[in-house]
């Protein structure tokens, strides 16, 4: 069993032994109705009133055990399987945000979507609920056997012969709805990918006039998963069809033998119908194993997609957890392109001191987001070294990363929460922290405005540009990390206002802060210690505000250029 089944039944082993002892007892039960169906029987035609006394007595004391058990069972079997889901839903995504941005960044997330909606349900159905289903189903099938043969050999042997063409059909027809189910698996990611993405970009369907066009995919999409769910529907229905004409046979086989010897005096009218009765312990079984047992396999199948689709791929040597910041980030000869053909970065070197302020410009394409992107470990198929206080890039766990960098993005996401929960990412923090983030970022107008507890809306839908960009600026504040990088950040903000945000990042103490701006404003680029200046992926230069404009060079026609703009 892996890693991945075995959540199902991580502390929950109390709630799964219950659940099958009282299965245990549920079957006992039902072939004791059999015993009991008999006993009615004999007694009609050859009993007396102390037999059906003492026959009501048995009938009660079943009575209350049915219930008792029903009860128990109603209790466990329910708690199990919740727990089992919740745990194992939990794990996979726990797993998945164990991933790397950049390998998460390869992935389509309509997949995920898929994985933790549709793929769940049906390993609820197909295998947690299944497991039990199939163990209830193989007592049940022994055990009216058992109670059979106690009754007359014969009788059982024939029913015994005659239960295995179900079994076969089964066997025969399942792996066809095996691939049905992977089938609409696959299919339904594509269809969740595809309307994510026609939802998302709504406004631009509508402002190009293409809601034509886009229903006719809509339609195409829909039209391939449902052909998908049909076929998957049919080829089930069609082994249940001959599972059930195959029961109607064993069935069949039962009535006329157990017939045949009653009127041969072989056996009583009571064991006759105690052999009906226990029948359905036995067909009941043989008709729906055979679904059962496809389905788990098929429910399988999606365990081990799930467990493909959510273990982190990366594999390098990992040095030691590193949790501070101490000298200095530099890169040596690095050069990085998308595409090999294709350079964005070539033989950059760079040196970014602890506790000074550095700020990169340059055209548009001119690689800075790429530059910084290398520095939180996005990309690891560059050439050159990236080292921070000498250590390889490439040999830092993730993590190192994540707790060393804060990242302010142009691009903002934020949770359909209140403006408290987006600012501390759902984490628990000291009051004044939360205030003084709020304040250097700008946020202390809307909050008194709004009130922190007010709800943003999906993906901050009820808010402004710039408020968006003033909750993310805060958030990353708020962590503290020795490094802080921002890109584009102040993009949706008034130039007044973005440079007094910028002014209060400048005056934190011990922080590096790697700002990437558009902004070509004098009292912007005054605030940092040293600027960068990129032009087709090359430093074309680096220095102070005021020597550079001395320099004569490509910042100072790019400034020229910009401010006459």
């Amino acid at each position: 069993m892996n890693i991945y089944k075995k959540q199902f039944y991580v502390k929950n082993k109390l709630n799964f032994c219950f659940t099958i002892i009282s299965c245990v007892l549920m079957t006992a039960i039902n072939v004791a109705s059999a015993f009991i169906l008999k006993l009615i029987m004999d007694v009609a035609t050859s009993g007396s009133l102390k037999d059906m006394k003492r026959l009501f007595l048995y009938s009660m004391v079943y009575l209350i055990v049915l219930i008792a058990v029903m009860f128990i069972k109603r209790r466990y079997y329910n708690n199990f399987i919740k727990k089992a889901m919740v745990q194992f839903k939990e794990f996979a995504f726990s797993k998945l945000l164990d991933k790397s941005i950049n390998s998460f960044d390869k992935e389509v997330t309509g997949r995920y979507i898929s994985i933790f909606t549709n793929d769940m349900a049906s390993i609820e159905t197909g295998y947690v609920e299944a497991n039990l289903k199939i163990t209830v189903q193989i007592m049940s099938f022994l055990c009216g056997l058992a109670a059979m043969a106690y009754f007359n050999l014969i009788l059982t042997l024939a029913v015994l012969a005659a239960s295995f063409l179900p079994i076969l059909v089964s066997v025969i027809f399942g792996k066809s709805l095996e691939e049905k189910v992977r089938l609409v698996s696959a299919k339904n990611e594509g269809f969740v990918s595809m309307v994510k993405d026609l939802l998302t970009g709504f406004s631009v369907v509508k402002s190009f006039r293409a809601e034509k066009e886009i229903f006719n995919l809509y339609q195409k999409e829909n039209a391939q998963i449902e052909n998908a769910k049909n076929g998957k529907r049919k080829t089930g229905d069609f082994i249940t069809l001959l599972s059930a004409s195959s029961s109607f046979l064993v069935e069949l086989t039962t009535f006329l033998l157990g017939a045949y010897l009653a009127i041969q005096n072989i056996i009583t009218a009571g064991t006759v119908i105690a052999f009906i009765q226990l029948l359905n312990l036995v067909l009941g079984p043989v008709e729906a194993l055979g679904p059962m047992l496809t389905e788990r396999k098929a429910a399988v199948s999606l365990i081990n997609k799930i467990e493909t689709a959510t273990t982190a791929a990366e594999k390098k040597e990992v040095s030691e957890e590193k949790t501070d910041f101490s000298h200095a980030i530099t890169l040596h000869d690095v050069s990085f392109g998308y595409e090999k053909e294709q350079s964005i970065l070539k033989s950059v070197n760079l040196t970014f001191e602890k506790g000074k302020s550095y700020v990169i410009v340059g055209a548009s394409g001119s690689g800075k987001s790429t530059l910084v992107n290398l520095l939180l470990g996005y990309h690891n198929n560059f050439d050159g070294e990236i080292k921070i206080d000498g250590i390889d890039l490439m040999t830092l766990p993730t993590s190192s990363l994540y707790n060393m960098f804060s990242v302010i993005q142009q691009n903002v996401f934020l949770f359909d929460s209140t403006i408290q929960d987006n600012i501390t990412m759902f984490k628990t923090f000291e009051k004044a922290d939360v205030t003084q983030a709020m304040e250097k970022s700008g946020l202390t107008k809307l909050a008194a405005e709004k009130g922190v507890n007010y709800k943003c809306g999906e993906n901050g839908s009820f808010l402004s540009g710039g408020e968006k960009q003033r909750i993310s600026i805060a958030r990353s504040l708020l962590r503290k990390t020795p490094v802080l990088i921002m890109d584009e950040a102040t993009s949706a903000l008034d130039l007044k206002t973005a440079r007094l945000v910028e002014e209060e990042i400048n005056k934190l103490k011990d922080i590096t802060r790697i700002v990437i701006s558009h902004r070509m404003d004098e009292g912007n680029l005054r605030l940092y210690d040293r600027i960068i200046v990129l032009n087709n992926g090359i430093v074309a230069e680096e220095g102070e505000f005021d020597r550079l404009i001395e320099n004569k060079g490509y910042f100072y026609s790019l400034f020229q250029v910009t401010k006459s703009a």
